[in-house]
């Protein structure tokens, strides 16, 4: 049997106040989850978002690039079915430009808190649990000014095939995202930019329009329920080239 029921099922969603996490948390309680813990460090987001999904939504406020904290959270819940780490970063700049604390800290937010994640979640997980780690296009369609991006997206992708191998049979996938129309774009964008830009980024994708959380929630919903699917990378861009 290839497919697994989410009925009864517990699900730990990194990055969850919003977002693919959102989405995802969302549609996994859609299919009969029975819980759904959304995670991030903003405790009142993640209030709002868990109010949105109902009761068997919980949360916790933690910080992922926190050793302690992760650890403190993991060793409080037991019998985890699947781990979704969507909590990012993104930073830009050239390799001989960009202050090396800000490469440093994308390598902390969005390797290492992945990696803190894996190394006190996976002990947690289900005999036939599995991890979902998040990479990114940019591993490997590159552009000039991400190089640090591409860097951190190309290691989660290489983590993710290795920790298949260490943990097994509990299963690791990564998905990998394109340019994905989601709240974290307004830190960057005005509304209206952002509408701008997804236009243009739509124009430019054989599918004719930008991604959405959703199409990404889908994707990782897919890597947790088929069992025959591990130390995979899944694309989800539109047939970005």
């Amino acid at each position: 049997m290839t497919e697994q029921s989410f009925v009864g099922q517990k699900i730990v969603i990194t990055g969850g106040a919003g977002g693919v996490g959102l989405a995802l948390g969302r549609d996994l309680l859609e299919r009969g989850a029975e819980k759904v813990v959304l995670t991030g460090r903003d405790k009142d987001k993640l209030v709002r978002a868990a109010e949105s999904l109902g009761p068997r939504a919980e949360t916790a406020a933690f910080d992922v690039t926190n050793e302690d904290q992760v650890a403190e959270f993991f060793s409080d819940h037991t019998d985890i079915d699947h781990l979704v780490t969507a909590a990012a970063g993104t930073e830009r700049g050239l390799v001989t430009e960009l202050e090396v604390a800000k490469a440093r800290a994308l390598f902390e937010s969005k390797y290492w808190g992945q990696y803190l994640c894996c190394k006190y979640g996976a002990p947690k997980l289900t005999p036939r649990g599995s991890i979902v780690l998040f990479s990114g296009w940019i591993s490997r369609k590159p552009l000039a000014g991400v190089s640090t991006l591409a860097a951190v997206d190309a290691a989660i992708e290489a983590l993710g095939r290795t920790l298949a191998l260490e943990i097994a049979p509990r299963r690791v996938n990564t998905v990998v995202p394109g340019m994905i129309d989601t709240p974290l774009w307004a830190a960057r964008l005005s509304a209206e930019e952002q509408r701008v830009h997804f236009a243009k980024v739509g124009a430019s994708l054989p599918v004719g329009r930008a991604g959405l959380a959703e199409d990404v929630a889908h994707a990782c919903r897919f890597l947790m329920e088929n069992g025959f699917t591990t130390g995979a990378t899944l694309d989800v861009d539109g047939g970005q080239r």
